[in-house]
């Protein structure tokens, strides 16, 4: 959060906009008010930071997770190209490079289709 985001959120206040004072002069004489108001709105400030730290938080999950499984994918392939002739391997390597030009094609879906389950 920019410094001056946090300004604008606090436009308000008299400590940060003097021409709140001028243009409400009964704040001058409720500083209890003035005080409450601030707290309530750095607690406010406050629990968005946390709110940010732990989205940031679950990216960097999320992140480390798709890193794992796209070396998980990386090997399991590897394995199967030990494993299955180069014939074989080849036409599923077409296949799968046909699936991912067609805008259409999802392999999330086709791995629920009855035939896999």
């Amino acid at each position: 959060m920019l410094i001056s985001e946090i300004f604008y959120y606090l436009w308000d206040d008299p400590v940060f906009n003097e021409d709140m004072i001028a243009a409400t002069p009964t704040l001058r004489s409720h500083s209890e008010f003035i005080e409450l108001h601030r707290h309530v709105r750095l607690r406010a400030v406050e629990a968005l930071y946390r709110q940010l730290k732990t989205l940031e938080r679950e990216l960097q999950r999320e992140k480390r997770f798709h890193r794992e499984a796209q070396a998980r994918e990386v090997w399991t392939i590897n394995r199967f190209l030990t494993q299955v002739s180069s014939e074989q391997s080849e036409a599923i390597l077409i296949d799968r490079k046909v699936n991912d030009m067609d805008p259409d094609f999802s392999f999330e879906q086709a791995i629920s289709a009855p035939a896999f389950t």
